[in-house]
């Protein structure tokens, strides 16, 4: 292993055994509410960072849910390594409470079941797991589940139970209890995955759920993430709204401009997939590199950090900043050329959408050595050859607008 792959799994152990937990507490509005969420890696990331959970939330409403009168909720992100979000939801009654990730490419929700066991499926060790045996509110479906993900088999079966998610509650809530996952999901602080995808089937994902037993009033939700990347404070999930304090404001001639949000109609599948004009690298005002030359296909994924594109095309961006191709396929740039990289402008629908080296470049620090990790991947598979999965890293610049009921998602400069 070459000195920079030592120092680089060396920084993310390092990290790992520094952190502590920290307890948060809820920040309401006038119908509003935030959940806390962490940032957390997945299996696309777990190599390159250790299991380690930094920021912690308190339990809350271990009590069987109370009705409220609420028409929209919101959940309160937290920082985790500037990778991927999870938070607590607590499920059945009495509540057990376990960590999920929001992911906008999951249509299903589910968690762990007290049936996957640690010495048989070694990626449910080190976790919170689902007992329905401990719920009375628990109802068997009966139909099993199985699908692929990527090279490994995730399988379960259906179960029914209350699941509360800040002040929001819903009963008998169609969800998964996941029996085997891969070895690599140990690595994951998340005990399971709410689905923030667009309905596709007969399953309804949660956000409908909550719409239809009128939890949440309007067919809105939307996600900001924080940029300012010393804070625990990630973001935001909106439930039912949009938050105008997240929307990026010039003055113009004395006056607050908000900026334009640009909608785009999104792909009839279960990813908020929509069409992206092109990638424009920015070297000076005379030389650019062009990517997504002829457009292509760009897909929301919260689960994740990077920003997945063509193998070809991410090879070509690495070669042009600079980066030196390092441990499990992943790219570093001298950190002191950061603030010098090429800005990359991501034209959607006509408008641009610019992100700065800081924006995608991830730096790692323990003590006085620091690595700097590009966030661009080479997609895995030939499917996604004309496709961009846009995660946390672009997601910190852009505020997004998910529409359930257009089947349409906004993006607007985020402030």
């Amino acid at each position: 292993m070459a000195l920079m792959d030592f120092v680089f799994c060396s920084i993310i152990i390092a990290i790992s055994l520094k952190c502590s937990e920290a307890e948060v507490n809820f920040v309401e509005h006038n119908h509003t509410m935030r959940i806390p969420l962490h940032r957390q890696r997945t299996p696309l990331d777990q190599h390159i960072n250790s299991p380690l959970h930094k920021y912690g939330l308190m339990d809350w409403m271990l009590e069987k849910p109370k009705p409220n009168n609420r028409t929209n909720d919101s959940i309160l992100l937290y920082r985790y390594l500037d990778h991927e979000f999870y938070g607590k939801i607590v499920i059945g009654h009495p509540g057990q409470t376990l960590n999920v990730a929001f992911d906008t490419t999951w249509t299903y929700s589910w968690v762990l079941s007290s049936e996957c066991s640690d010495i048989e499926t070694i990626g449910c060790y080190f976790h919170n797991k689902y007992d329905h045996t401990k719920s009375s509110e628990f109802k068997p479906d009966g139909r099993k589940f199985s699908i692929k993900e990527g090279p490994y088999n995730l399988t379960g079966y259906f179960s029914y139970d209350n699941i509360s998610i800040a002040h929001s509650n819903v009963t008998n809530y169609d969800f998964i209890e996941m029996t085997y996952v891969p070895y690599t999901f140990i690595f994951n602080k998340a005990d399971g995955v709410m689905g923030l995808g667009k309905k596709a089937d007969l399953y309804d994902p949660f956000f409908y759920t909550l719409l239809n037993q009128k939890r949440i009033k309007d067919p809105v939700f939307s996600i900001y993430l924080n940029r300012n990347h010393q804070s625990d404070k990630g973001g935001n999930i909106l439930l039912g709204f949009v938050d105008k304090k997240h929307i990026k404001v010039e003055v113009i001639d004395g006056k607050k401009v908000y900026d334009e949000i640009k909608y785009m109609p999104t792909d009839p599948l279960s990813y908020w997939q929509f069409d992206m004009d092109e990638i424009v690298m920015v070297h000076n005002p005379k030389k650019n590199d062009t990517f997504c030359a002829n457009g292509c296909k760009a897909v929301i994924d919260t689960s994740t950090s990077t920003i997945i594109g063509p193998a070809d095309e991410v090879t070509k961006i690495h070669k042009l900043i600079g980066a030196s191709k390092t441990f499990l396929n992943r790219y570093t740039v001298p950190c002191d050329k950061v603030d010098q990289l090429p800005k990359l402008n991501f034209v959607i629908g006509g408008k641009n959408f610019i992100l700065t080296g800081r924006s995608y470049i991830t730096k790692f620090t323990w003590r006085a050595i620091s690595v700097c990790v590009s966030t661009f991947q080479g997609a895995e598979t030939p499917s996604e050859k004309n496709k961009w999965f846009l995660g946390g890293s672009f997601l910190t610049e852009v505020y997004t607008i998910y529409d359930v009921s257009e089947k349409k998602i906004g993006l607007v400069r985020a402030a």
